[in-house]
């Protein structure tokens, strides 16, 4: 039997890079899970992943972290909140 192409480790995502925020880049390790489950799954995991960011986003004040995560992430300027220089 040959290797399912869809399941090769050669078309999976890059992971996503990190947020800075534990919680938010868990569930972009299990999006990142997507890549080996089989498409029927998919609106599943959607559902439940959307359900954790959902939670996270209602959570109460002062229990998530507040503001850019350190570093800002990729293309972030100076003060960490977007693109250097002028628009």
């Amino acid at each position: 039997m040959s290797a399912d192409p869809a399941r090769s480790t050669d078309l999976a995502s890059p992971p996503a890079p990190p947020t800075g925020h534990a919680r938010v880049d868990a569930v972009l390790d299990r999006a990142a899970e997507l890549d080996v489950l089989p498409v029927a799954e998919h609106p599943a995991r959607y559902e439940e992943l959307h359900a954790v960011l959902v939670a996270e986003l209602s959570a109460e004040p002062g229990t998530v972290p507040a503001g850019p995560a350190p570093g800002g992430g990729p293309g972030a300027g100076p003060s960490g909140q977007g693109p250097s220089g002028p628009p």
